[in-house]
């Protein structure tokens, strides 16, 4: 030891320093040249920022003058000190040597500082240069320390003289060391978007960097506030943004590369310090327990007779090392884990989030072409499992998953799979150290942990497995929740919340029991990680003492004691991060496969010059690509040779589910091409982003309409959570009089002027606000004001009423801002259309079997075949007098509504609230936490109990060896004693009586310990899962029984946040870290305790360093929470965004919107990963304070030590450090537990929150009979409701009363109230004042509400069916047969009888076969979630059928045949006719026609009854409101001859 510092190995190191940091920075020069040259050439791929903020004072001149004189004094005074060595005689090689090396090493220091003054601050270069010679200076003040030391004592009566050169030396040096170390890089960097500061990491001073100061301003801030803004947060460095992120991960973008690949091309520089600083601090961890061995042997050694001067320069070393060791251990653990957890885990969750939205964009959306026919039974699952992996299909809940749940496993993994190379190591460093210590008998210990590796690896290998069946199970469960909530109305309407939520509960037990099974593995694990080294310690000292006869010492026990645990982290680590890689490579695996989906074809860039053409030239398409031999190759039309004409308007019609929404999507491009050619000007998906994304401010009228453009409305209103003015502009510059005319034009005027907000309304999560009719028109409101010169519209006037779809016809579809577009309209309206249709296209079985235009057809007499009757429309003086007056009536509102007025300007109603917080409480018995209290101290107990009693073992050998040698000097003078009994072998059978005593007694205690430390995690465990099972049971009935505005006012993703993440957290998390929590701060209580108990008057320092920890725990809680708040509040807007692409992603392409989405989804992520970030610096920021008061800790309790040496002895003092070492980790872990457990305590605070929510009003005090409703007679009364307390009324009075058997049809503009109608008759919505409804004289408010709805049939606007196949959309609990069903299909035209198809097939020819097999003939077919495998009228035809089924006295139908073709609203209507003869029927109806034929209608007008009469006498009556809508609907003599049959039919009767 005493070589290593001689001057000439000291001299040595300086010169190593030296050397290294001149090939090193050799190296750096050539890396910078070669950035520097790319930078040149090619555009790079990071941005950096370059502009700083000017306002920071900042100022390099004095740090380059104050190197300069330092080192040149130094450099002075090494040449003068190797002249006096050289011109002395008779002086050692060693210290001419060293003298030299001492020059040479200052001379390279002063070129460094001379280069240095070429590059000032804030010159990255300069930096560099910087970083070497504070490394260098840093080496140097340690050999400098090493003179200071040896002038000061070995030296002690040289003259000042020769001691002052020394002193100043070390001074000089050590100012240059502070100098380099504090000084910043240069004022902080402003980002080019925002203007605002950057993350200081960047410009930080090496002191800062590697302390994280540059964070304090943050949490003072946080500290000081109690909460942060989004403007508090710096902006992240450019290496962490999006953008570059983006092509960072985009340049190892190649078929062939895997996505793991990608993730390490694109992060190798972390990885590689990582790699290094594992190897390094896996070395380090035993600094602590090698200093602790060379303590104890130090105090063994002094109470053997050590002198005291030398044993305490010997003591000051040790504690100085143990001090230096300990901290630079917790430096670079600090950069291992900064680099794990700031740099890799936020820059690999990002990436992936970025390429799977991406992927997301380009992607072809396969929920249609999934519904292929299954020809024979499939009951295994995972054959299931592996068809559907084929397919491809990734569901809306799947595709979300990845971002929420595989990206976020990736990412955690990405945190500490460097253990799977620092294990290994640690492992052989800390075998090493054993054997120095222990001998062989190491070797046998670590056999056992060797033997407990099989139990291990079994219990992995169950945990895995449980692992991914409890994932299985939690999907399967979340996905059935995610239906709920998206069918809730569906559910309510029909009564089947008990049914669903039975269903849920059989899922949730198939949870809890992969659950149970994982918790096994855990307690398991617990019991390997607990028992290991405690039962590998036994084993060691057994072989140690009994076998090999060795003495068991204080310095061997402690030490060992404390390697063992430290080799516990690193055999049980390997297990772990195994199970941890497997998942995070099925994570990887189930990324990759999405980002392999097929996606759309690549589009070439539109060419503006060349002519626009839209159309198919021997085109067969369809969702899949065309079967290669036999097999299903999904739904097509075939031979299409179609040519749309430009500027004008083409109808494309047919009957429901002939493939007229197919058409549009494959001019989009959104279908496979099988054969031939598709014209259209498709753009390009975006596949660049900018950091400086702007777009236009303003846009010259002449230059709005771009011929190429293309604008799209989905049959579906696509709609953003945003407002309805943001949804019509979107994107686009605002121009108030296109807006003003756009909202004419779809007829929004009058109902932005009913809305309290008016356009800034926010429309809601999938536009809950509005009715259908307003959806489209919003929908249609957004094409119509965009750029595009070509408009497709699919199906959009089904959604509104005759006068709305005739305005829209006059005023938008054939408008002056539609003139010269070139419009493509999917409708069954084709009559209203006819006039100034230039192209009628119809398909019929897969094929375009009509292409022409309305003469052509006309002439060859094909248009018959298409329209109701071969009539022409003309309207009447009357009629078009009646037309013109309501558009001018909207086109005054429109002008009114130009110029918003005062009172429209205030702050728009939020409809959507922010997520609130409630409070917590406990459950569980008194019995349970008493039980697991006394488990937790008794734990602890025996853990103190362990060190005692080694203390007490290691004490007794300890005075036996000094009581030995005392009786050896006594035996020479006195033989005679009569204390003395000479008997070896009585002294060898009580020194063996006493190991085996010792032992026993330790074993009973390890053992003991062994299992009451398993017990606590078992306990808990068991609690925990009946505190899950219960909560969730409790939160399940409570949100399936919530009123209807609660889901309309609630997320879908917040609610099923609950289900999903929050109920995972209460499963998974919770318990370890309720725990743990308690485990760490009865560590540190305990210890505080012990240590006192030993060293009363070190309890002080204990206590005020444990209160100053608790002070920047504080510190650092306020910080972490609100940085982990924001956080959570900056993912949902992340995932809102993601989810509404996936929904609208058609729309987006159309409209060539993917680069403003992808610009939009990159902002988001890096407002998400700001805090995100954050957080983990925040953990490393305390961390490294922890570090430095447990090295201060450590290094005074060394002091302390010995200072009491004649006290204490080796025992006293190991069990003394024993606690003292672990102490600052220990406070650390408490904090952190802490903060840890506060944020998974939130998820049981919002699980209660939704548990204390308000009901739907259920006070039954009436049981109707069994048959109710017999009869179907309704007395409404006064009718009055509203949809929430704070909101006007929305019917006003409602009086109306309906005979047994009538056929009621309800009409009215868009918002009088229809649908508010039906839902007050379910009982949705509370009634106002004395409201009232009976049912065959029973008030439906005193009758169960499940009684009510289960009695009554509704076939809902929006028809909702739930993945799975056709008999389980039919009959989901299996009430119905499958011939009922197939008959119900049949009624309402979805299959035809056999008889008549076979017949039909016989007289066709082959040219004239159905291309496309009828799915409904098969109730196997798979329907996929939302049913987006059907047509909307095929939804809605099923939903009928469903209805049919259910055969109840009274049946509402909103709108329920309003997206399929009259021909088959006719027989709908004569089914119901026939099959709903003896039932009560109110049918809320757009299609005047769909009710013309009913007994009676209801006129609604603003909630109110405007009229309620036979439709004979209301189309009669020229001053009733119903004859007003017949005229402005343009069919008004059709409507009159049905209204004369139907009237004619009674009278006849």
């Amino acid at each position: 030891m005493q070589d290593l510092l001689s001057p000439l190995w000291l001299a040595s190191y300086l010169a190593f320093t030296a050397s290294g940091s001149a090939i090193f920075l050799s190296i750096q020069r050539g890396y910078y040249h070669k950035i520097r040259l790319t930078e040149e050439d090619e555009e790079p791929v990071t941005k950096f920022d370059h502009e700083r903020d000017m306002t920071v004072p900042f100022s390099d001149y004095h740090r380059l003058p104050r190197l300069t004189f330092g080192t040149v004094a130094l450099v002075l005074w090494s040449v003068w000190t190797c002249y006096t060595v050289a011109s002395t005689a008779g002086v050692e090689a060693d210290s001419v040597l060293a003298t030299v090396f001492y020059l040479v090493s200052w001379l390279y220091a002063l070129a460094l500082v001379l280069v240095a003054r070429r590059y000032p601050f804030p010159s990255q270069w300069g930096f560099a240069i910087n970083a070497h010679l504070c490394f260098f200076y840093a080496v140097a003040w340690l050999v400098s320390l090493r003179y200071f030391w040896v002038a000061l004592n070995e030296q002690a009566d040289a003259s000042w003289v020769r001691v002052l050169p020394w002193v100043l030396s070390w001074a000089l040096i050590s100012d240059m060391l502070y100098t380099t170390l504090t000084i910043s890089r240069g004022q902080p960097f402003l980002d080019s978007e925002h203007h605002r500061r950057v993350l200081a990491i960047d410009v930080a001073s090496i002191f800062d960097y590697f302390t994280f100061n540059y964070l304090t301003v943050l949490v003072k801030t946080a500290y000081g506030k109690g909460k942060l803004e989004d403007a508090d947060l710096p902006i992240l460095p450019p290496i962490f943004r999006g953008r570059n992120l983006f092509y960072c991960f985009a340049q190892h973008r190649k078929p062939s590369a895997s996505l793991l690949f990608r993730i390490y091309r694109a992060n190798r520089p972390a990885i590689m310090c990582q790699i290094a600083l594992a190897f390094i601090t896996s070395g380090l961890f035993y600094a602590p327990a090698f200093f602790m061995n060379r303590l104890l042997n130090l105090i063994q050694a002094i109470h053997q007779g050590l002198p005291d001067d030398e044993a305490l320069r010997t003591g000051i070393v040790i504690t100085v090392g143990l001090g230096a060791f300990t901290m630079l251990l917790q430096f670079l653990v600090a950069q291992l884990w900064y680099y794990a957890g700031s740099v890799m885990q936020v820059r690999i969750k990002a990436m992936l989030n970025i390429e799977v939205y991406r992927k997301t964009v380009r992607r072809m959306d396969m929920a249609i072409a999934s519904s292929n026919i299954k020809d024979e039974d499939d009951d295994d699952d995972k054959k299931d499992e592996k068809e559907d992996d084929k397919n491809g299909a990734s569901s809306t809940g799947t595709i979300v998953n990845l971002m929420s749940t595989d990206s976020n496993r990736i990412s955690e993994f990405s945190t500490w799979w460097f253990s799977i190379l620092a294990a290994p190591t640690e492992l052989c460093v800390g075998i090493f150290f054993l054997y120095q210590l222990l001998g062989v008998s190491c070797f046998l210990g670590l056999l056992v942990m060797v033997v407990s590796l099989p139990i291990n690896h079994f219990t992995t290998k169950f945990f895995s497995k449980s692992q991914d069946e409890l994932m299985k199970a939690r999907d399967k469960r979340v996905n059935l929740m995610n239906e709920i909530l998206q069918g809730i109305r569906q559910i309510k309407f029909f009564a089947w919340e008990s049914n669903w939520e039975a269903r849920v509960h059989e899922a949730r037990a198939v949870d809890l029991h992969h659950l149970r099974n994982s918790y096994i593995a855990d307690v398991i694990f617990t019991f390997l990680w607990i028992g290991s080294p405690m039962l590998v310690t036994i084993a060691s000292f057994f072989f140690y003492t009994k076998v090999e006869g060795h003495v068991l010492t204080a310095p061997v026990a402690f030490t060992a004691i404390t390697i063992f645990n430290e080799l516990r982290f690193a055999l049980n680590v390997i297990p772990e991060v195994i199970i941890e890689a497997l998942q995070a490579m099925i994570s990887i695996r189930r990324i990759d496969q999405y980002l392999g989906e097929p996606e759309i074809e690549d589009r070439l860039p539109v060419d503006v010059n060349e002519p626009v053409r839209i159309g198919f030239t021997n085109a067969t398409v369809g969702f899949k690509q065309a079967a290669t031999q036999e097999g299903d190759s999904g739904f097509v039309i075939k031979d299409l040779n179609i040519t749309f004409p430009n500027d004008k308007l083409s109808v494309v019609c047919g009957a429901t589910g002939s493939g007229k929404t197919l058409l549009l999507l494959s001019l989009l491009g959104e279908s496979v091409l099988q054969s031939g050619e598709a014209h259209f000007p498709r753009v390009p998906i975006a596949d660049t982003v900018t950091d400086d994304y702007v777009l236009d401010a303003s846009i010259k009228e002449e230059d709005w309409i771009l011929s190429h453009s293309v604008a799209y409305v989905a049959q579906t209103a696509w709609l953003q959570n945003a407002s309805i003015k943001d949804n019509i502009l979107f994107g686009l510059p605002f121009v108030e009089k296109r807006y003003n005319d756009t909202l004419f034009a779809c007829s929004l005027v009058k109902d932005l002027a009913a809305l309290e907000d008016g356009d800034m309304t926010e429309i809601g999560e999938k536009g809950i606000t509005l009715s259908g009719g307003q959806k489209a028109r919003v929908a249609l409101a957004r094409a119509v004001y965009s750029r595009a010169g070509i408009v497709l519209m699919d199906d959009v006037l089904s959604a509104v009423d005759a006068h709305t779809a005739r305005h829209i016809y006059d005023n938008c579809l054939t408008g002056p801002l539609m003139n010269g577009r070139t419009r493509i309209l999917v409708t069954h309206h084709v009559r209203l259309c006819l006039g100034a249709t230039s192209m009628l296209v119809h398909i019929h079985e897969g094929r375009s079997d009509l292409v022409g235009s309305p003469d052509e057809l006309r002439q060859s007499g094909k248009l018959a075949s298409i329209l109701e009757e071969e009539k022409d429309q003309e309207i009447d003086d009357d009629e078009q007098d009646a037309i013109e007056s309501s558009s001018s009536s909207d086109q005054t509102v429109a002008g009114n509504d130009s110029q918003p007025s005062a009172e429209k300007k205030k702050s728009p109603r939020v409809l959507v609230e922010e997520e609130s917080r409630a409070t917590g409480r406990m459950v569980g018995g008194f019995f349970f936490w008493c039980l697991f209290i006394s488990i937790i101290l008794g734990a602890r107990g025996l853990d103190i109990m362990e060190g005692q009693w080694i203390k007490i073992w290691a004490r007794s050998t300890e005075q036996a060896s000094l009581a030995s040698a005392k009786f050896t000097s006594l035996m020479t003078t006195s033989l005679s004693s009569p204390m003395y009994f000479p008997s070896d072998s009585q002294d060898g059978g009580h020194v063996d009586d006493d190991v085996t005593y010792y032992l026993t007694v330790y074993a009973l205690i390890i053992g003991a310990n062994i299992v009451v430390g398993t017990l606590r995690f078992a306990v808990i465990f068991v609690g925990c899962v009946r505190a899950s099972k219960t909560l969730y049971n409790l939160m399940l009935a409570r949100v399936l029984r919530a009123p209807l505005r609660f889901f309309d006012t609630t997320p879908v993703g917040r609610i099923l946040n609950r289900f999903a993440k929050d109920i995972e957290t209460i499963d998974s998390s919770i318990p370890n870290d309720f725990t743990n929590f308690l485990i760490n701060w009865i560590q540190v209580a305990s210890s505080i305790v012990v240590v006192g108990f030993v060293i009363p008057m070190f309890a002080v320092p204990m206590i005020i360093v444990a209160l100053v920890n608790i002070a920047v725990g504080v510190m650092f809680v306020y910080t972490s929470r609100e940085l982990r708040r924001m956080d959570s509040v900056s993912r949902s807007p992340l995932f809102s965004h993601f989810t509404e692409t996936i929904v609208g992603i058609t729309t987006i392409r159309a409209f060539g919107a993917t680069r403003r989405f992808l610009q939009e989804m990159i902002v988001r992520t890096d407002t998400n990963s700001r805090p995100y970030m954050l957080v983990w610096l925040v953990n490393r920021w305390v961390s490294i304070r922890y570090g430095f008061m447990g090295t201060c800790i450590s290094s005074i309790s060394s002091l302390v030590v010995l200072l009491n040496i004649h006290r204490l002895d080796a025992a006293q003092a190991g069990f003394f450090l024993s606690f003292i070492l672990l102490y600052s980790d220990q406070m650390f872990w408490a904090i952190r537990r802490y903060t840890t457990l506060e944020m998974s305590f939130n998820a049981v605070e919002r699980v209660v929150e939704f548990m204390e929510m308000d009901q739907e009003v259920d006070n039954p005090t009436v049981t109707p009979p069994a048959n109710w409703p017999s009869a179907g007679a309704i007395e409404i009364q006064d009718l009055q409701v509203r949809y929430a307390e704070d909101l006007d009324l929305i019917l006003k009075g409602i009086n109306a009363s309906i005979q047994p058997g009538e056929k009621i049809g309800i009409v009215g503009k868009t918002g009088c109230g229809k649908s508010t109608l039906t839902l007050a008759i379910f009982r949705f919505l509370e009634y106002v004042g004395d409201s009232k409804i009976t049912i065959d004289g029973v008030d439906i408010s005193q009758v169960p509400l499940h009684d009510l709805r289960s009695r009554l049939t509704i076939i809902p606007q929006d028809p909702i069916l739930f993945s799975g196949t056709l008999r389980s959309n039919m009959a989901p609990f299996s009430e119905f047969s499958d011939a009922d069903i197939l008959e119900a299909f049949q009624r309402v035209n979805l299959i035809h009888p056999s008889s008549s198809t076979s017949a039909a097939n016989s007289v066709q020819g082959s040219q004239d076969q159905p291309v496309n097999q009828n799915i409904f003939d098969n109730l196997d077919s798979p329907i996929t979630e939302g049913g987006h495998n059907l047509s909307q009228g095929q939804r809605q035809l099923l939903c009928l059928a469903r209805a049919l089924l259910k055969r109840t006295k009274v049946v509402i139908m909103d709108e329920a045949t309003s997206s399929v073709d009259f021909e088959t609203d006719k027989t709908i209507q004569n089914t119901i006719r026939s099959e709903l003869d003896n039932c009560t029927i109110l049918c809320v109806a757009h299609r005047l026609h769909t009710v013309i034929d009913y007994d009676r209608i209801l006129v609604l007008d603003a909630g109110q009854v405007a009229e309620f009469e036979s439709p004979w006498q209301l189309i009669n009556n020229n001053e009733s409101t119903f004859y007003g809508m017949c005229r402005k609907s343009g069919e008004f003599e059709s409507l009159y001859q049905a209204a004369k049959a139907k009237h004619e039919l009674v009278d006849s009767l």
